[in-house]
């Protein structure tokens, strides 16, 4: 059984070591591709990254993950509008459905940047892009600061 969650023990121990995780996750056909998904399912693990415990009743769970971990979601979506309470929010299950477990495991301190209008091809792919270049940038400049992990934690 040991051999069969090495790959899920390296994974973990990655992810307890990072101050910072950068997850790139493009949308396909809305949602994560597979790939992500199978990370997700080894870094969700009962003892290491969440616990259990029947006798806690109707909250048998609990995250393990210490504070002050901080994760960034960089997207790439081929249309357009799928941000928070915008035209097409209801149809995005990337950034939530990244969100939610990580916040299982204890890690809330959650920014997302999303490059849009890739099917488009256009001017708006364009400006997308330089837009998510400036978030990029400007977290970059925020996570830098010391401050910014001592108030997380």
């Amino acid at each position: 059984m040991g051999e069969a969650l090495a790959e899920s023990d390296e994974l973990v121990d990655e992810l307890l070591s990072a101050d910072i995780i950068v997850a790139g996750v493009p949308m396909y056909n809305f949602g994560m591709p597979a790939q992500f998904k199978a990370y997700i399912d080894n870094i969700v693990r009962v003892g290491r990254t969440f616990g259990f415990d029947r006798s806690r009743g109707d909250v048998p769970y609990w995250p393990l993950v210490p504070e002050g971990k901080t994760l960034v979601i960089l997207s790439a979506r081929g249309d357009y509008d799928y941000g928070p309470g915008r035209r097409l929010a209801h149809m995005n299950h990337v950034e939530p459905g990244v969100e939610t477990p990580f916040a299982y495991i204890g890690i809330t301190d959650v920014h997302r940047i999303a490059i849009e209008y890739d099917e488009f091809a256009d001017q708006r792919l364009r400006a997308s892009i330089a837009t998510a270049e400036e978030a990029v940038d400007k977290l970059v400049r925020k996570l830098a600061r010391p401050e910014a992990h001592a108030t997380a934690a």
